[in-house]
């Protein structure tokens, strides 16, 4: 059976953070695994800082926090 549902919302996760949980939340939200989502944000900040860092730093003040316990 699919884990897909149509209402999850973008949070952060702060069971599973290593600075905000805000990659962590995203990668529940898509369905995606937490680590590829880190590297793909690393790697654009990498290239884009200015504009990641910004929205990371939005992210981390507008999302609310939930604890997702994962088996």
């Amino acid at each position: 059976m699919s884990r897909f549902n149509h209402q999850r919302g973008w949070f952060k996760d702060t069971l599973n953070k290593k600075i905000s949980g805000v990659c962590s939340g995203l990668a529940y939200r898509l369905d995606f695994p937490v680590w590829a989502t880190r590297l793909v944000t690393i790697l654009l900040f990498l290239s884009f800082p200015f504009v990641v860092a910004l929205g990371y730093f939005i992210a981390h003040c507008c999302l609310e926090e939930k604890h997702i316990k994962e088996f």
